[in-house]
């Protein structure tokens, strides 16, 4: 996600001049210590139960004029296919070791395709 700005700005005790080329990092916001204290880097879905994220602290589709335009349609299947499996099924890790991610793009994709077990179905 690069921006150039049209006159000099100042970010983070920074000042970059006009036409500069600057990226912002959405994965670096995602493992922000500021954010998601006590372990950013941790899986803990847990955290968004009390309500959805602040702005601009949980962005995996961008943001802004140029948010990606399948953001609502992919949040609303995740929902509706996550929640008829985990009705239906338990599922465990194949492994005790967790799974590691790696980078495809500018996306992360878990080392091993997000392997699951099922143990039980309804």
């Amino acid at each position: 996600m690069f921006r150039a700005p049209t006159e000099p700005t100042e970010l983070g005790g920074y000042v970059f001049p006009a036409g500069a080329q600057l990226a912002a990092s959405i994965f670096l916001v995602q493992f922000d210590p500021e954010l998601y204290p006590p372990d950013p880097e941790a899986f803990r879905p847990e955290r968004f139960l009390d309500g959805a994220p602040e702005p601009y602290t949980w962005i995996p589709f961008g943001g802004g004029v140029r948010r990606c335009l399948g953001a609502s349609f992919a949040t609303l299947e995740m929902k509706v296919v996550i929640a008829r499996i985990l009705a239906r099924a338990t599922l465990r890790a194949p492994r005790a070791k967790s799974e590691s991610t790696r980078f495809r793009g500018v996306t992360l994709l878990p080392s091993r395709g997000g392997e699951a077990v099922v143990e039980r179905v309804t």
